[in-house]
């Protein structure tokens, strides 16, 4: 990870820091339920490394959201769906992503590689609220998540002719983390957030995934936000590997009823 990405990344987890700091007075607690819909969009890149054929070393995946993504992106969909009662609540995030990079390879034997990531991450937690306040809140989140990636490979010839290997790979995660939102005084502007991490061996050896995002609440029900979100996996089963970063920008869009 370069330097610019490390200080990025600090200052995202300052800035979820942040959400946790007291608001002005105590809100009561909501005795009826409420609900949150939020389909949103993640110009993510991709970082890392996945396995080819066997006996060949795994091959690198560098695909910058700043100079190509667009190009690479094959498709999209994400939404985040919330229920909430009192202190209690569920959250459900579901997020798929297709993306594709054609890198050049060390050695004559293949002169490039193709390689496709197909990936569904559906995440749903239970919601605890730790801090109520009228206009600041902070939430333990607790759960699972499910990965589904089909990673496909294709070396092009070099020296030896055209290979191509597929891996579909399904696993799944506990998750634990924070979640929490706060407001810009009596503006209509706010930060909000979470930082989850999970797996611990159980499913991947170690995932963590970190989302921070400006918002503004246009009416009571409807907002916007715009934002940043990291996630890194570290998975390995066999001859399956895939230890990847996606990161890149959010935009969103939320109703609450």
């Amino acid at each position: 990870m370069n330097r610019t990405r490390q200080n990025l990344l600090k200052l995202l987890l300052f800035c979820l820091a942040a959400i946790t700091l007291p608001s002005h007075s105590a809100a009561a607690e909501t005795h009826t339920w409420q609900f949150q819909l939020a389909p949103y969009a993640w110009l993510a890149g991709l970082d890392g490394t996945v396995a080819t054929l066997p006996g060949l070393p795994p091959a690198d995946i560098d695909v910058d959201f700043w100079d190509d993504i667009l190009g690479n992106i094959n498709g999209a969909m994400m939404l985040v769906g919330e229920a909430r009662k009192d202190k209690f609540g569920v959250f459900m995030d579901v997020a798929y992503v297709n993306i594709e990079s054609d890198n050049a390879t060390p050695g004559p034997y293949f002169s490039s590689v193709v390689s496709t990531s197909e990936s569904w991450i559906v995440t749903a937690t239970g919601l605890y609220r730790l801090v109520e306040k009228s206009r600041a809140s902070l939430d333990l989140i607790a759960g699972i998540r499910y990965w589904s990636v089909d990673s496909t490979l294709e070396l092009r010839p070099g020296l030896l002719p055209v290979r191509k290997v597929s891996n579909k790979e399904d696993w799944v995660d506990p998750v634990v983390g924070l979640k929490g939102l706060t407001s810009f005084g009596e503006s209509k502007f706010y930060v909000s957030g979470n930082l989850a991490i999970g797996g611990f061996g159980a499913g991947s050896d170690f995932m963590w995934d970190l989302n921070v995002n400006l918002g503004y609440q246009w009416t009571e029900t409807f907002s916007t936000t715009i934002g940043y979100r990291y996630l890194d996996v570290d998975y390995e089963d066999g001859g399956f590997l895939y230890d990847v970063a996606q990161d890149g920008p959010v935009l969103g869009l939320s109703w609450r009823f």
